[in-house]
């Protein structure tokens, strides 16, 4: 019997791979620019006093990168899915 949740695993398990590496390397780049990261929002609060988002630190550079690291988790997580759910 297939169904298509090993996908659906594979999917929502690589997205969250790019979300977390996209926070990671946007928050590298906050704290590279004398930044502080808040603890309990995804904010930055820059040297100069002002708030910002940590979206607004990723650039198409990071966003490249956050997806090219969420394709290999997409395969493994299928295939993870695959072999533990569909024995």
């Amino acid at each position: 019997m297939k169904c298509g949740c090993v996908h659906s695993l594979g999917v929502i398990c690589g997205v969250f791979a790019s979300i977390a590496v996209a926070l990671f390397l946007a928050e590298d780049r906050c704290l590279d620019a004398g930044g502080r990261v808040s603890d309990a929002a995804w904010y930055c609060e820059t040297a100069s006093g002002a708030i910002a988002s940590l979206w607004a630190f990723a650039t198409p550079g990071i966003l490249a990168v956050a997806v090219l690291a969420g394709i290999p988790v997409y395969f493994a997580a299928t295939a993870l899915g695959r072999r533990l759910l569909l024995r």
